[in-house]
């Protein structure tokens, strides 16, 4: 019915814009040529809705945007060059698969310190989980002045809520996929659930 009155609509238009009249083909399209034109903010729209759930990756990557771009903006407000973070693609050693990481200065910095020492001076690295409670007091420093920085500009704090809403979903995401499959390998290998 909708085509029809726009196919009629279309019609009417072409006739009076080029001047030439048309003589109805039946009543019905006698009526509608007689009957006034709807304008075209009354005609209704259609409207297609797409329900689905966003897949992993794209989240991941909406994460990884999210970072870069907060991240960008703290660095840029902040003063200590100690405090900047960095994200990048990082290839661990015994892997070719890389892993998303930000990294702030100084632990950059006690890392390199850290091989440096291994390779001259011998004995055992000290792991990241060390290093970071060596440095606890610049932690503690780098969120004061992350949440102060947030507190006087609304893009980074608006930034921040983002980036804490999307791992909340990719959290929740995880989740259910978890427990989607829950028992699968139990049901594979014939063992009964308990």
């Amino acid at each position: 019915m909708q085509t029809r009155e726009s196919v009629l609509l279309l019609a009417l238009l072409l006739v009076h814009t080029t001047g030439m009249t048309a003589e109805p083909v039946d009543n019905q399209t006698a009526e509608a040529q007689a009957a006034p034109a709807r304008p075209a903010r009354e005609i209704p729209i259609e409207e297609i809705e797409v329900i689905g759930e966003r897949s992993t990756i794209s989240l991941l990557h909406e994460i990884r945007d999210t970072e870069v771009r907060m991240f960008e903006m703290y660095n840029e407000l902040n003063a200590n060059d100690d405090f900047d973070v960095t994200c990048r693609d990082v290839v661990h050693t015994g892997t070719l698969i890389p892993e998303w990481e930000c990294d702030v200065g100084f632990m950059r910095r006690e890392r390199f310190n850290n091989m440096q020492d291994f390779f001259l001076i011998g004995g055992v690295p000290r792991s990241d989980e060390d290093m970071y409670w060596e440095n606890r007091d610049k932690l503690e420093a780098l969120n004061a002045e992350m949440l102060a920085l947030a507190k006087e500009n609304p893009p980074l704090a608006r930034a921040m809520l983002d980036l804490h809403a999307k791992r909340q979903q990719l959290e929740a995401m995880e989740a259910r996929r978890r427990e989607k499959t829950k028992g699968f390998f139990k049901r594979l290998f014939g063992k009964d659930e308990d």
